[in-house]
């Protein structure tokens, strides 16, 4: 669990690196609708979490730097008793302080009139504001009926004197730097992901419907401690797995196929990003073999060149060479120009508060990045795709695998499936 004194340290990095006379206002958002009276399953902004640890929704951050001062306040909900009894309860403000470490928790119904006050040149108590930042990104829905953009433009004809500025970039500098705290639980996370992956592996055999063994996933980190999924789980069979985000895992598996599984756990909100591709025999035939050792072999290369400087683009541009260069060695495409129809998605992104986490991907790395190592061979006339995917933290030498637990030797995967199999 991340301390109290994190979040605090987050806000004041936040905090120096914004404009004096200035103020930030950050939403927690409100539960989208799915159907009629049904919401969507409701998650905090993880820019919002990320500064305060408090995931309830309608929840609101204000931010204030004046020069050489800074003060901080936090909105949330009032006791609704009938609220309560459906949808359960709500924080008081002592529980908020606690989880936060902000001490001036208001409630919600204050917090327009509070804003209000603080825009106003008028009102000595909040002078001299300037620049106002709020998160841009999109698709924002901040309360009942009214979206960020919305939100923004309205603001901007009332106060048409303000600067208003997009606090997105800044805050995603500082996300994309994990601290000790955060890389523990990504481990852990990444543990989850492993126990999981163990299970599928025991229970692996023909003639079975891929989604059971999507449920045997999730059923497995729940029972660990009540883990939610990073993302709904991709599992395909045979020419399934060609597909890169294949969304209907209704096929029965075939007993000389291959399966790829893209799966990862949460833990405390920070998201496992795994991919693994395993023989439902337990046996890799001598073609499987010989793609299977080449994503291996790049995904291993990948590893080795991961440092501070070098950027994603570089690697993928060292990753299209490597599988083209190997394909045609054995003799899986004609030219190296082909390898695009086999690997045609991008070897790398950030993982963190959100599987694909927010980042600037033409930064070169830096320590403290944690990055996905990916990649992935799609060959639909073969019914084979292999996807080898690890979880990499940069470091100040090079680059360590947070993963490096999950098997995926081909001698080790055989031998772990003959010796386990249910």
């Amino acid at each position: 669990m991340i301390a109290v004194n994190e979040f605090k340290e987050r806000r004041r990095k936040l905090l120096e690196k914004m404009e004096d006379f200035s103020v930030a206002v950050i939403f927690a958002g409100a539960s989208k609708i799915q159907s009629e009276d049904e919401t969507c399953p409701y998650l905090a902004n993880r820019n919002f979490y990320y500064l305060t640890n408090i995931e309830q929704e309608n929840s609101i951050l204000i931010l204030l730097k004046g020069c050489g001062n800074t003060k901080e306040y936090l909105f949330v909900s009032e006791y609704d008793e009938v609220k309560e009894k459906w949808y359960g309860k709500r924080l008081t403000s002592f529980e908020a302080t606690k989880l936060s470490g902000i001490d001036n928790v208001l409630y919600l119904s204050s917090f327009d009139s509070m804003f209000g006050m603080i825009l106003d040149d008028r009102n000595s108590s909040f002078s001299n504001i300037n620049n106002v930042y709020l998160d841009f990104s999109k698709e924002q829905k901040i309360r009942e009926n009214l979206f960020i953009e919305t939100y923004i433009s309205n603001l901007k004809l009332n106060y048409d004197n303000k600067n208003f500025i997009d606090i997105y970039p800044l805050i995603v500098r500082l996300r994309m730097v994990k601290s000790k705290q955060e890389i523990e639980e990504m481990k852990e996370a990444i543990a989850k992901t492993n126990v999981g992956l163990r299970e599928i592996m025991k229970s692996l055999k023909e003639d079975t419907y891929e989604y059971k063994y999507s449920s045997l996933f999730y059923y497995t980190i729940q029972d660990y401690d009540y883990s939610p999924l990073s993302f709904p789980t991709i599992c395909a069979s045979g020419v399934n797995a060609t597909c890169l985000h294949y969304p209907t895992p209704l096929a029965k598996t075939k007993k000389n196929d291959l399966i790829l599984l893209d799966l990862g756990a949460k833990n405390n909100g920070y998201c496992a990003d795994i991919s693994r591709t395993y023989p439902i025999s337990g046996t890799f035939s001598e073609l499987q073999k010989i793609i299977y050792s080449i994503v291996l072999g790049c995904n291993k290369m990948v590893i080795e060149t991961i440092k501070p400087g070098i950027t994603i683009r570089e690697l993928n541009n060292l990753v299209i060479d490597y599988l083209a260069t190997h394909c045609l060695k054995a003799n899986l495409i004609k030219n190296k120009e082909d390898i695009r129809n086999y690997y045609f998605h991008n070897i790398s992104h950030h993982i963190g508060l959100d599987t694909h986490d927010c980042s600037f991907r033409d930064l070169p790395l830096e320590p403290g990045n944690i990055i996905s190592d990916e990649p992935g061979l799609y060959f639909k006339e073969l019914g084979i795709g292999v996807r080898i995917e690890d979880d990499i933290l940069v470091t100040e030498e090079g680059s360590y695998n947070l993963s490096g637990n999950i098997i995926k030797e081909i001698s080790e995967i055989e031998k772990f499936i003959s010796r386990n199999k249910k």
